[in-house]
C-alpha cells in the first residue's frame, strides 16, 4: 500500500451519476451495474492514480483480473455506489475484503487519505511476508481487512523478491570482476527502480533498501 492522490473525477461520472444512482435507488436492486461503477473512463482514470496497480497490495494488474471496488460497501451505504471518491481499483484478492460489518474501514490504513509516512508507520515486511511495524495494532487490522497476508499476496511478491535478488547477484558479479567494492551510479539507479512507487509491491522494496542501505 501507498499513498495515492486522487486524480479529477471522470467525465462520465459528471455526466451521469446522479441518473444512475436515482435509477439504483429506485430499482430494489442490492448491487449497482458494474458497467456503469466500473466504466471504462473510470477505471482508465483509477489505473492512471495507481500506476496499474491494486490500491491496495500494490499487485501490478496488466495480464491479471483487475476489480472497481466500493470502498464503502454498498450494502453499507448504497448512496455512495457512483461516488467517485468510494471507487478504488482492487485485485481479486483485495476487493475479497472482510465485511465492514467485522472490520470497519474507518479502522484501517487508507491509500487515499494516508501517505507514505504514516503506511510505513504501521505496515513493514519480513522478505515476502507483511507484518505490522512494532506490533502496529492499525498495522494488523489492515492485514486483516484487505487479506494482505493471503498465500496467493507471499507467492507474487516473492516472485517479485527473486527479480529483485537476480540483479543483486549480477551486480556483485561486476563488483567481482571490475574489482572494486561500490556502485555504480546506474547500479543504484536499476536497485532504487524497485522502490518507485510505479513498481510493484514498491513499499516493501522500499523496507528492503532502506534495511540494506543500498
Amino acid at each position: 500500500m501507498r499513498g495515492l492522490q486522487r486524480l479529477p473525477k471522470p467525465q462520465i461520472l459528471i455526466n451521469k451519476e446522479k441518473i444512475w444512482l436515482t435509477k439504483f435507488l429506485a430499482s430494489g436492486k442490492k448491487r449497482p451495474d458494474s458497467n456503469k461503477y466500473a466504466h471504462h473512463s473510470i477505471k482508465t482514470q483509477l489505473n492512471s492514480m495507481s500506476f496499474n496497480k491494486c490500491f491496495y497490495c500494490e499487485t501490478k494488474l496488466k495480464g491479471k483480473r483487475q476489480e472497481v471496488d466500493h470502498h464503502i460497501e454498498v450494502a453499507v451505504d448504497d448512496t455512495l455506489s457512483f461516488e467517485w471518491d468510494n471507487l478504488y481499483q482492487s485485485c481479486d484478492n483485495c476487493n475479497n475484503k472482510i465485511p465492514h460489518s467485522i472490520i470497519s474501514i474507518y479502522d484501517t490504513l487508507n491509500p487515499c487519505s494516508n501517505s507514505d509516512e504514516e503506511i510505513m508507520e504501521h505496515l513493514t515486511f519480513d522478505d515476502e511476508l507483511i507484518v505490522p511495524k512494532n506490533n502496529s495494532p492499525l498495522g494488523l487490522i489492515t492485514i486483516q481487512k484487505y487479506r494482505l497476508d493471503t498465500e496467493i499476496l507471499d507467492t507474487r511478491r516473492l516472485k517479485s523478491l527473486k527479480k529483485f535478488h537476480k540483479l543483486i547477484v549480477e551486480i556483485q558479479k561486476n563488483q567481482i570482476n571490475e574489482n572494486r567494492d561500490y556502485l555504480t551510479g546506474d547500479e543504484i539507479n536499476a536497485i532504487h527502480r524497485f522502490k518507485s512507487i510505479d513498481h510493484s509491491f514498491s513499499l516493501m522494496f522500499n523496507v528492503i533498501i532502506e534495511k540494506y542501505g543500498l
